[in-house]
């Protein structure tokens, strides 16, 4: 198992740390002036988080098992891995609660409205206040009791909180559709709802990875502190389990926002040239694919 998750860890640093750098190198620099906006604020701080995951918590995953599995005296650094694991999980599961958040004030209103950006900001450093603080409780509880406290204060309540959230923005985004097509004139409502709209359909994309990785996680977590008859072996592998689980999800998260939405894509190409070519490449297989009457 400890090769396992030293193989997995390795891969999954590959893929979370340059594509999560890249957005925030995108909305930092913002070639084309279109990616400064609250919403993109709360993405940075996600991505800020999934970084720190890529570029120390993973890595560190892979040194810790590659020496757990060569059995190598590794007791006396585990605080180290523990630390990093839930302050970095933790920032980017409640960036992921405030995206959700800003969504839900987007789309539940009469009129468009969202976190400023100061607000945005506001929010951003509290998540790294208590992500920071969070871990500091294994040294008094040990980690499968953090664990538990971690799945319960930060896991359960954002997905009750996003559960919350998907069912209140659809049922606005039904009331607002409705109510577009009986009014005529206002087309520039109608764009802007649109625009949220489709903001969200993408931004739903992360909540059900969110569900998908973080359920199954925060199961192993409650066996391993509830479960009396098992084994050793069984609560090694639900330990390294729902590392990596939360892991892939932090490693998805660009890939369910970020690289889907067309700002961010025209501000990687104005980033580097290699882009350019990918996004031709991906628009002529677009066209022919087209019937030929289309073209």
């Amino acid at each position: 198992m400890s090769v396992t998750t030293a193989c997995v860890s390795a891969i999954l640093c590959v893929i979370t740390a340059p594509g999560n750098l890249l957005i925030c190198w995108a909305i930092i620099k913002d070639p084309n002036n279109e990616l400064k906006s609250s919403f993109n604020y709360l993405i940075l701080n996600l991505a800020i988080a999934d970084s720190f995951i890529g570029v120390v918590t993973e890595p560190v995953f892979v040194w810790y098992h590659t020496s757990e599995a060569m059995k190598y005296e590794v007791l006396g650094l585990r605080w180290l891995v523990y630390m990093s694991y839930f302050m970095t999980s933790t920032a980017s599961v409640l960036s992921i609660a405030a995206l959700a958040t800003d969504r839900y004030l987007a789309l539940t209103s009469t009129t468009i409205r969202k976190l400023s950006s100061s607000s945005a900001i506001t929010v951003s450093i509290a998540i790294w206040i208590f992500s920071c603080g969070l871990p500091f409780l294994y040294f008094e509880t040990g980690f499968y009791t953090l664990a538990f406290v971690f799945a319960n204060t930060t896991i359960i309540l954002t997905l009750i909180l996003l559960v919350f959230y998907f069912a209140r923005i659809v049922k606005s985004l039904n009331a607002h559709e409705k109510k577009m097509r009986s009014v005529l004139g206002m087309e520039a409502r109608r764009q802007g709802f649109h625009r949220e709209k489709k903001a969200t359909r993408s931004f739903l994309f992360i909540l059900v990875g969110f569900f998908v990785c973080s359920f199954p996680s925060c199961v192993m977590i409650y066996v391993i502190n509830l479960c009396s008859t098992c084994s050793c072996d069984v609560i090694h592998w639900f330990r390294d389990l729902q590392y990596l689980s939360v892991l892939i999800n932090s490693s998805c998260n660009q890939f369910l926002y970020a690289w889907r939405m067309k700002g961010f894509r025209r501000a990687f190409r104005r980033i580097h040239p290699l882009f350019v070519c990918w996004e031709e490449q991906e628009r002529r297989s677009t066209v022919s694919q087209l019937p030929s009457n289309a073209t």
